[in-house]
C-alpha cells in the first residue's frame, strides 16, 4: 500500500478531478471557434493574469506599480528555470524537500535541506525556520515551501523578514496547491502580500495541477516581483533566452481550462466549494486515522495528525508493514479512504506495539 502520491485522491482511490473541470474540458472540446497555433514563449496571456490574480489578489500592490511578471509552464520547469537564472549570481540554496534540492543541485548549485517538522516534538517548529536563516550564508537563496505549515507568528515573520534583508537572502516561494491547505484561496498565500508590502523581491513557482486535478497537463507559473519595473524588465530579458531556450512554446490545453474557470464567476465559485470540500473530507480523515489509533490504544501522542494543514502530513514513525511511506513519514493522507483506514491503522499499531521501548517509538502523551 502506498501513500506517498503526489495527488490528491479520491474516496474511491481514483486522482481526485474538480467537477466544474471536467465540464469545462468538455465545452472547450466542443468549441469550434478555438484555434490551435503555438502560444507565445511568455504563455497565454489571459490565463497569466487571471493566475497572477489568483495568487496575489486583483488589487495587489506589486500588480498595480507593475513590478511583477510571470511565465507559464509545469512546475519543475518553472523551478528550474528559476533556478537557471539565479545560479549566474553563484552561492547556495537552502531547500525544504529532497526535490527541492536534486533540482537546485542538478544546476550546480551548493545545496542544503531543511525540514521545519521535528520529529522529537511531533510538531512544525517555527524556530527552526528562524534557525535556519540565521545559520545560512550570505547572499543564499532560501526556497520557502509550505508557508501554511510554518506557523510564525506576526513577530515570527517580522524576525524572518529582518534576518533577510540584513543577509540580502533571495526567497523563492513554492505553492504547489493553493486551496488545498485550509480551504481559503487568500489565506493559503497572504504571506506574499506581506512580503510584496515589504519591499521585497522574490520568485514564486505555482503549480496549478493539484487544486484542479488537471495532473497531466502540467499547468503553472513563474512569478518574478522586482524592486521596480526597470529591474523587472531587465530579469525579463535574461528570461526569455532561458525560455526559448529550453521549452519555445508552453502548452495550451489546461491553461484553457483553468482561464475558463477563473474568469467565470459561477464556475469560480464552483471551483471554491469544491477545494473547501476536499480540505474538510481530509481532516475528517485526519480524525478517523487519530480516533482508531486512540481505540486501538496505540501507544504515543497522535494528536499532531490533526494538527497539520493540507492534503500530506507527517506521521511521526519511521515504521513499516507493507505501509510504504518516505523516510520523514509524511503521507498523503488522501490516500486513506474507508477501503484501507483499518488496515493502516492496525498495521501502525501493531508496528508501534513490536518496537515499543526503542528509540523509534512515538513519546508518550503530552502532559498539558
Amino acid at each position: 500500500m502506498f501513500l506517498a502520491y503526489r495527488v490528491c485522491m479520491t474516496n474511491e482511490g481514483h486522482p481526485w478531478v474538480s467537477l466544474v473541470v471536467q465540464k469545462t474540458r468538455l465545452q472547450i472540446s466542443q468549441d469550434p471557434s478555438l484555434n490551435y497555433e503555438y502560444l507565445p514563449t511568455m504563455g497565454l496571456k489571459s490565463f497569466i493574469q487571471a493566475s497572477l490574480e489568483l495568487l496575489f489578489g486583483k488589487h495587489s500592490q506589486a500588480i498595480v506599480e507593475n513590478r511583477v511578471r510571470r511565465r507559464a509552464l509545469p512546475w519543475l520547469i518553472l523551478t528550474k528555470r528559476g533556478g537557471l537564472w539565479l545560479v549566474r549570481g553563484g552561492g547556495g540554496v537552502c531547500v525544504p524537500t529532497e526535490l527541492h534540492g536534486l533540482v537546485f543541485q542538478d544546476m550546480g548549485f551548493t545545496v542544503c535541506e531543511y525540514s521545519i517538522w521535528d520529529p522529537k516534538k511531533l510538531c512544525v517548529d517555527p524556530n527552526i525556520l528562524l534557525n535556519v536563516v540565521e545559520q545560512i550564508p550570505h547572499g543564499c537563496v532560501l526556497v520557502i515551501g509550505n508557508i501554511i505549515d510554518c506557523k510564525l507568528t506576526p513577530s515570527g515573520w517580522a524576525k524572518l523578514v529582518s534576518m533577510i534583508k540584513s543577509k540580502q537572502i533571495f526567497p523563492f516561494f513554492d505553492i504547489p496547491c493553493q486551496g488545498l491547505y485550509t480551504g481559503d484561496l487568500e489565506e493559503d498565500t497572504r504571506i506574499l502580500q506581506y512580503f510584496v508590502s515589504q519591499g521585497f523581491e522574490f520568485f514564486c513557482s505555482q503549480s496549478l495541477s493539484k487544486n484542479f486535478g488537471i495532473y497531466d497537463e502540467g499547468v503553472g507559473i513563474l512569478v518574478v516581483v522586482a524592486v521596480n519595473n526597470q529591474q523587472l524588465l531587465g530579469v525579463l530579458s535574461q528570461l526569455k533566452g532561458l525560455a526559448e531556450a529550453l521549452w519555445l512554446n508552453p502548452p495550451n490545453t489546461g491553461a484553457r481550462i483553468i482561464t475558463s474557470i477563473l474568469c467565470n464567476p459561477a464556475l469560480l465559485a464552483e471551483w471554491k466549494q469544491s477545494l473547501k470540500e476536499v480540505v474538510e473530507n481530509i481532516m475528517l480523515t485526519k480524525e478517523k486515522v487519530k480516533e482508531k489509533l486512540r481505540l486501538l490504544g496505540t501507544p504515543g501522542s497522535w494528536g499532531h495528525i490533526t494538527e497539520q494543514s493540507g492534503t500530506h502530513g507527517y506521521l511521526g514513525l519511521n515504521l513499516k508493514k507493507h505501509i510504504y511511506i518516505p523516510k520523514n513519514s509524511q503521507i498523503n493522507f488522501s490516500c486513506i479512504n474507508a477501503n484501507n483506514i483499518n488496515y493502516i491503522t492496525e498495521g501502525i499499531n501493531e508496528a508501534v506495539l513490536l518496537t515499543e521501548g526503542s528509540e523509534i517509538c512515538l513519546p508518550k502523551e503530552k502532559k498539558l
